[in-house]
């Protein structure tokens, strides 16, 4: 089992990379030296997100602009025209290497309600055209032996697995408390309000399957199941059919390489993608990248430990670049981590020369068709992370498009399909709790009562628990540790390890 350490740093105050106002975007970060897979996929279902080594959760009462978790059900995604549109077009280029007419142009510009150029959501716009402003507190680094911490939770570890388990079965009975009563085998199949719904007659389950029976071989019952109709002669066809329609004879061939970031594949690409990096950033942000070191700390340092296991994905979890090579060209990069239960996109950058292929939007339908192959062999990895919804920013709805997409609710941590009904009450009021029961609360909720279980890292070679610290230092360094307790969750404090040093 590996071992997450951190670096809390507490609330921050900076200016915003959406709104552009000034001392008005407030979070709390840490310092991630070391982190698993496990330990993130939990920090992410409470609000938090990563930036390189750095994590960080927006306070979304307080922020100027509300930071919202949004996820998309891989398995249940719905392709829209536009989708289909996209795909199609990379087809065609692929095919016969030209341009329509309407796809000629430079380089897309952005409108104030997030739409490019080609009027496409504003994804591919807004996916490469807004940047998150991530300001790190300018706090030295501790040397950290992490090694030396690794024996001195030695002796915790059976503990830290039990609780694993336990934030295991709370994150799964979250999902089900927060997914569509219909699907709640509890709610759905037994009960209704409270009351025991009547068994079915026998003659009425027989009837039922006749029914079904007689459907699937497309018979019409309404007809007394006497005149057939015709089947459709074109099943719809699915995101995974539009991806395979190549053939031998196209004029380009297009292949994705996942590459963890530590690889020696990702090595030998390096100049590759650092200059396809330098080229976008300054084509699009206009903002030139220093050295290759920048581009490192940013997209490949990661705190998240590589690991394979028996029932996990054959890559393994951690973090990767997808890269896209046009025949022997890079042109695009997805940045993504692989969890427990999602793909988690952290960026994406592209050859702008390329932009009349809809990048943005092309890489998040190859994203969700990442997810719906990882699930093909881990079921519980179904969903596909996008960051933040920041609904007050117009460039940043896209997200929202991809359905059916998911939203966390910030206060009982449950998530809740984005609908129109969701919207307005946003566009109403910018902060929302969208868990509408009153009374429902965080499960995993830390109270002050918890602090004493807080694991501490007091030196290189010693972890104790705060009850411990206080009997031998006498010191009742509370109020920190009860903030940093209240937004992990109780679970992650007890196995998280807090730097006291």
């Amino acid at each position: 089992m590996g071992l997450t350490v951190i670096d809390y740093y507490g609330k921050q105050i900076s200016k915003c990379g959406y709104c552009k106002g000034i001392q008005c975007s407030i979070s709390h970060g840490m310092h991630t030296y070391q982190m698993t897979p496990h330990d993130y996929q939990d920090l992410i279902d409470r609000g938090w997100r990563r930036s390189g080594h750095y994590c960080y959760k927006q306070d979304n009462k307080m922020t100027c602009c509300p930071c919202y978790t949004i996820k998309c059900d891989a398995l249940e995604f719905k392709l829209t025209k536009s989708h289909k549109k996209i795909l199609k077009r990379m087809t065609r280029f692929l095919r016969d290497g030209r341009k329509e007419r309407s796809e000629m142009g430079g380089i897309p510009t952005i409108n104030n309600e997030g739409e490019g150029d080609e009027g496409q959501s504003g994804e591919d716009g807004a996916r490469g055209g807004v940047r998150d402003e991530i300001h790190r507190p300018d706090i030295p680094l501790k040397n950290i032996n992490l090694e030396a911490a690794g024996k001195a939770n030695k002796n915790r570890q059976k503990c830290l697995i039990g609780e694993e388990k336990v934030a295991r079965t709370l994150y799964e009975k979250s999902e089900a408390m927060s997914s569509d009563p219909a699907k709640d085998p509890d709610r759905s199949q037994n009960t209704c309000d409270g009351v025991n719904l009547p068994c079915k007659k026998a003659k009425q389950m027989r009837l039922e399957r006749s029914l079904a029976k007689q459907a699937a071989k497309c018979f019409s019952p309404e007809a007394g199941m006497t005149k057939t109709r015709k089947c459709p002669k074109n099943p719809e066809k699915s995101l995974k059919d539009f991806i395979d329609d190549v053939t031998t004879a196209d004029r380009h061939k297009l292949r994705l390489n996942i590459t963890h970031v530590k690889s020696k594949q990702f090595e030998d690409t390096l100049k590759q993608s650092y200059a396809l990096y330098e080229k976008y950033q300054t084509l699009i942000h206009n903002d030139r990248p220093n050295n290759v070191h920048e581009y490192l700390e940013f997209l490949q340092r990661s705190p998240l430990k590589h690991c394979k296991t028996e029932d996990g994905p054959s890559v393994g979890y951690g973090s990767f670049h997808q890269q896209y090579w046009l025949d022997d060209q890079l042109i695009a990069v997805a940045v993504l981590d692989i969890l427990p239960y999602c793909v988690s996109s952290v960026y994406f950058f592209y050859d702008p020369d390329y932009s009349f292929l809809s990048l943005g939007t092309y890489s998040s339908l190859r994203e969700i068709e990442l997810v719906q192959q990882l699930a093909s062999s881990v079921s519980s990895l179904r969903y596909y992370y996008m960051g933040f919804y920041i609904h007050s920013c117009p460039k940043m709805r896209y997200k929202g498009k991809l359905y059916p997409s998911y939203l966390l609710c910030p206060e009982a941590f449950t998530w809740h399909l984005l609908t129109d009904e969701i919207r307005s009450k946003l566009n109403a009021q910018k902060y929302q709790r969208f868990n509408p029961e009153v009374l429902a609360k965080d499960i995993d909720e830390f109270v002050e009562a918890d602090i004493g279980s807080v694991l501490l890292l007091v030196d290189q070679n010693t972890c104790i628990t705060y009850n411990d610290y206080i009997q031998i230092t006498g010191e009742d360094d509370r109020n920190a540790i009860v903030e940093y307790g209240k937004l992990v969750g109780k679970s992650l404090s007890r196995r998280i390890l807090y730097i006291k040093m």
